[in-house]
């Protein structure tokens, strides 16, 4: 970049009261980049050779404030993209330019599109990015589109892990919130690289828990037992209901009776419903019946249950597994991966498994053969280790 002049267009347009625009212009590579200064004055009032307007009067002072700024604005830019290694064309620097006028940092940036998105996404994945959003706040405060790279993921991964503990997959999952912001921007041409080609999300395989049959039953019991406080078995009653239907938490805190039709649970899943829009029907069995029966008999309609806030439910689900003696980290996932664990053990019917849980890849489902390796083993044994050789 060359020298940054300010002055008046040559082919400026002059206005009834004398006054004319004063613009900034400079070059990038061999082209010429002319951006208004926001100041107008007469020809008599500019010091071309100084590029001041002249006077010590309040408007003359205000006036050469905002040449200040403008040119500071140009300058940082330029320092920013230089210290980063970024190349920086007429059009990036323009956007760049744009971008820091429109907004105060990237998180005002993506605090509009998430507002924007509103709507189009589910209310659960709205609430994890306006809660995501506000911790980047608070961890890097102010972040300029230009400080964007692949150190500055690297830093909110230490800082996540560091001020928040958080977990390697809570860590991917923000990181994953932050790349849709991202590519937002560059999609509206305010940036021009993805940190993501360079630094990767990384995941650690999800540890899957699942109950056993004795620890299921176990839970019943204490279901049954009315020894726990009401909002833990209350808890533990909608956990017990996704046990035996395979759902999420986000469709069991959904569900309502309307859903009910004649012996079947109709639904449409919220996790995959922009996905592949497919309803997911339940045949309902004795254990689901007998906990449908044991809401409210004659409810019609609404919902069927009155939910916690999700971490409060797997904060009580951890009382409920020390009361019911089970030493297992349990969430309310736990449940889903108990269904379908069971469901593959007793049936080993991979096919159908994919239709109760509503998956629209058998990959998806495949994860719970891994799950069932120990029967595979016991029924190898019992079908060969009698055999003489």
């Amino acid at each position: 970049m060359g020298a940054i002049t300010i002055s008046p267009r040559d082919d400026a347009y002059t206005r009834k009261d004398g006054t004319t625009s004063l613009y900034a212009t400079l070059y990038i590579g061999r082209q010429r980049v002319r951006i208004p200064v926001g100041v107008s004055v007469k020809t008599q009032q500019w010091d071309q050779e100084h590029e001041r307007v002249k006077g010590v009067s309040k408007d003359a002072k205000d006036a050469n404030l905002i040449i200040n700024n403008v040119k500071s604005r140009i300058n940082e830019i330029f320092v920013n993209f230089r210290l980063n290694n970024r190349r920086i064309t007429k059009e990036i620097f323009l956007k760049e330019y744009d971008s820091n006028s429109s907004y105060s940092d990237f998180w005002a940036f993506m605090d509009e599109q998430l507002k924007k998105r509103k709507g189009t996404i589910g209310d659960s994945t709205y609430r994890a990015h306006e809660s995501t959003l506000k911790k980047f706040r608070e961890i890097l405060p102010n972040l300029q589109f230009f400080d964007i790279n692949d150190e500055t993921i690297r830093d909110i991964r230490k800082l996540l892990k560091k001020q928040y503990n958080n977990n390697d997959n809570t860590i991917a999952k923000n990181l994953t919130t932050l790349k849709i912001y991202i590519l937002i921007a560059i999609r509206k041409k305010l940036m021009e690289d993805n940190p993501f080609k360079i630094e990767r999300i990384k995941r650690s395989k999800p540890n899957q828990v699942w109950l056993t049959k004795k620890e299921l039953i176990k839970i019943v019991e204490l279901y049954r037992s009315d020894e726990l406080p009401i909002n833990l078995n209350k808890v533990l009653q909608y956990f017990l209901f996704s046990c035996f239907t395979g759902f999420r938490l986000s469709d069991v805190k959904g569900f309502k009776m309307e859903q009910i039709k004649g012996d079947f649970i109709i639904i449409n899943p919220i996790k995959t419903k922009r996905v592949n829009n497919e309803m997911v029907t339940i045949p309902i069995t004795k254990p689901i019946m007998t906990l449908l029966k044991e809401i409210e008999p004659n409810k019609t309609e609404g919902l069927v249950f009155n939910c916690f806030a999700d971490q409060v439910t797997n904060r009580m689900l951890k009382k409920i597994s020390e009361a019911a003696s089970i030493n297992k980290d349990i969430s309310f996932h736990s449940a889903r991966h108990t269904f379908a664990t069971f469901f593959l053990e007793t049936t080993d019917d991979l096919a159908t498994l994919q239709k109760l849980l509503g998956h629209s890849d058998i990959k998806q489902t495949m994860v719970y053969v891994h799950l069932t390796e120990g029967k595979k083993v016991e029924q190898m044994h019992k079908c060969w280790d009698e055999f003489k050789i």
